[in-house]
């Protein structure tokens, strides 16, 4: 009995299975396959941009270097699903490799060196999370860096991989993994405002458009709505990417405290709108950040057994 509902259930069980696996079993990042792809495709950058080249240039082969390694990995990977002897489960793995929850260890940590005093540790130790310059930030710099990270990531690398995984199976993530791992890699070298990084951007704009708004209003129903609303009007929609405003919005209101603003990258100084009207935020905030996303992660966990039952009844 127990067997036939397990087999009727697989996908779900294996669903649950990555979940738990992304959180306790994570490899190490010096042989994680999203290691080499990011080296791979920062190499590429390295070797094609140009501080002479046209803006067309840099348009056409930011294009080609996000979609020429993207695709190649995933036209292999499809037909290795067609010989493996179990699909449902190396879609799976996929997704196992395609969630990131690393970040929340770092901003524990980072938190723990702040109450201790060792700034310039935790500066180093932010520095492998942000691609924004941190040598010159101060406490609350760290602090509001931290803060911003964790929900950006949060969102990006953990719910937006589920939902799309949830609609359009394994290979839809990972083509949203590969597009993120693309940029991140490549803000390491480049300004956010490159060229080169405009259609990689372009595209993950119109690709989360949806599903992140969604996810935003829906948790702001469960957290603040008229604050979170107030926010999205007022705040979000300057901010100097959209969907990022949203995600900080959405956390700013919640936690009662302000967020973002300027910041740096290799040496420029680049304007952003605060987001928020309360208090700058304090170590004790990174704190309070996990336990929200806590609470929020099993409420999404529950909502996504409920979607994938109400998908496999229709």
């Amino acid at each position: 009995m127990i067997l036939q509902i397990l087999q009727a259930q697989e996908g779900l069980l294996i669903f649950y299975i990555a979940l738990f696996c992304a959180f306790y079993f994570r490899p190490s990042n010096l042989y994680h396959p999203n290691t080499l792809f990011t080296l791979i495709t920062g190499n590429l950058a390295k070797r094609v941009v140009k501080s002479n080249s046209a803006v067309s240039h840099h348009l056409l082969c930011g294009t080609l270097a996000f979609i020429l390694p993207s695709v190649t990995l995933l036209v292999l990977l499809y037909a290795l699903s067609y010989i493996s002897f179990y699909p449902q489960w190396f879609g799976g793995l996929i997704l196992f490799l395609c969630l990131d929850t690393h970040y929340e260890k770092r901003v524990q940590r980072i938190a723990k060196l702040l109450k201790v005093g060792q700034k310039g540790s935790a500066k180093q130790l932010l520095d492998t999370m942000v691609a924004r310059d941190t040598q010159s930030l101060s406490e609350i710099g760290i602090i509001k860096a931290c803060l911003d990270s964790l929900a950006l990531n949060s969102l990006r690398q953990f719910y937006l991989i589920l939902i799309f995984y949830l609609i359009g199976g394994p290979y839809l993530a990972l083509t949203y993994k590969l597009m993120m791992l693309c940029d991140h890699s490549w803000r390491q070298q480049l300004s956010p405002d490159h060229p080169f990084l405009k259609p990689v951007q372009q595209t993950i704009y119109v690709l989360e458009w949806l599903p992140l708004r969604a996810f935003v209003l829906v948790m702001s129903v469960t957290q603040s709505f008229a604050k979170t609303r107030h926010y999205l009007k007022h705040y979000a929609q300057h901010y100097s990417n959209t969907h990022s405003g949203w995600i900080t919005a959405l956390f700013a209101a919640s936690l009662n405290i302000q967020l973002a603003g300027p910041r740096f990258y290799h040496g420029q100084r680049f304007d952003n709108i605060r987001i928020g009207s309360d208090r700058q935020p304090q170590v004790d905030d990174i704190t309070q950040m996990l336990k929200l996303q806590a609470t929020m992660r099993w409420f999404w966990l529950g909502l996504s057994g409920l979607i994938w039952a109400g998908i496999n009844l229709i």
